[in-house]
């Protein structure tokens, strides 16, 4: 289990409860500190006293929650593992989501496995987001497999990624969302996903969530803000580039990249949307906001 921390004093001690009284599974949790300053290191080596956490620190701060992820994967030992599990430090996880997402693995031949979550804010209000399970041919260059934080692999698919990464250090750097590129991995490597209509996380919503539940009106208007201002658009050309360098031989991503490098123009941009429409994010009204997006010429 790899969990990535910064400032997380609030929330982490709970989020590990949940994770050290999981069901039916042995669990061992290596936290990497990113700078906190507040109690979240001291928390979580009080904690330590029970030999399955450990915590470790990168040597300079990283800066971001992906690029923490990024340095944990790359640094993280698995050898003598079957599956890695990724963890926010905020979230609370029902006590059979490792045994869930384990079985489910097992059982469908996957190389990783998402869940559905129940956003949940300080109100008591409570919805569910759920991921569409129906992969459409591209849709990995414009989505993750939903939030990170329900994300279990393979061990062997963990340790293929893992090599990836340590390999690509510097094409890794601009990329905001570490689970988006695990996700477009798999896919590029012609591996499949298992997306779990269950939710077994309680995804809280806060000031300091990293984009939020998509539901959320500070989720939508982040989402809306990043679009428009070319932000998504250079985290989709990252994930295109570790796709290429992944899977050079892949035509679909070939034409893809062929197709983004040209100018904007209307001839361009006509042939995006209609690759959006057909071939993007995997629920229909996320392709309509992305085909509104590519006529715009904002992706």
């Amino acid at each position: 289990m790899l969990l990535a921390a910064h400032n997380g004093a609030k929330w982490i001690v709970q989020q590990l409860e949940t994770i050290l009284n999981q069901r039916d599974v042995d669990v061992r949790v290596i936290v990497s500190d990113d700078g906190s300053h507040d109690d979240t290191a001291a928390k979580v080596r009080e904690l330590a006293a029970d030999p399955r956490v450990s915590i470790v620190t990168p040597p300079v701060p990283t800066g971001s929650a992906a690029q923490n992820f990024i340095w944990l994967i790359r640094n993280a030992r698995a050898d003598e593992f079957d599956f890695v599990a990724l963890a926010d430090q905020d979230d609370i996880w029902h006590e059979r989501k490792l045994a869930r997402a384990s079985t489910a693995l097992n059982r469908h031949g996957t190389a990783g496995y998402s869940c559905s979550v129940t956003a949940t804010w300080r109100s008591g209000r409570r919805k569910t987001q759920r991921q569409s399970p129906r992969p459409r041919a591209l849709d990995f260059m414009f989505e993750g497999a939903g939030q990170g934080c329900t994300f279990v692999l393979q061990a062997h698919f963990f340790r293929r990624i893992q090599d990836f990464f340590s390999s690509h250090t510097a094409d890794l750097r601009k990329l905001h969302y570490h689970d988006w590129a695990i996700y477009a991995l798999s896919r590029s490597w012609g591996l499949q996903w298992y997306f779990d209509a269950q939710p077994m996380v309680e995804y809280r919503q806060h000031d300091h969530n990293d984009t939020g539940a998509r539901f959320s009106r500070s989720g939508i208007v982040r989402r809306l803000r990043l679009i428009h201002n070319g932000w998504y658009r250079g985290q989709m050309a990252a994930i295109a580039r570790l796709c290429a360098m992944a899977a050079p031989q892949d035509p679909r991503i070939a034409n893809w990249m062929s197709l983004t490098m040209r100018p904007i123009g209307f001839t361009r941009q006509l042939k995006v949307a209609g690759i959006c429409l057909i071939d993007g994010r995997r629920r229909l009204l996320d392709r309509l906001v992305l085909l509104t997006a590519a006529l715009g010429g904002w992706v």
